[in-house]
């Protein structure tokens, strides 16, 4: 086989990156979920085990995640 006529394939990683330009946001989000579901638990239960979600407030909880990953 002459090496003019190979046809160089591109890479794994160049493959997914075409693959995922293609998908919605929406698409994106559980592909992120999926992928990352065990850390995401990981994460929950380590913010919420000393706090009563009844009396947290939406921003009460986007601080405590962002305090958990950032230690802002």
């Amino acid at each position: 086989m002459n090496s003019t006529n190979f046809i160089q394939q591109p890479s794994a990683f160049a493959q997914l990156v075409d693959q995922l330009r293609n998908k919605s946001e929406a698409e994106l989000k559980m592909l992120y979920l999926h992928f990352f579901k065990i850390e995401l638990q990981n994460e929950w239960n380590t913010i919420t085990k000393n706090t009563d979600l009844k009396k947290a407030s939406e921003q009460d909880i986007i601080h405590a995640i962002q305090k958990n990953r950032y230690h802002s």
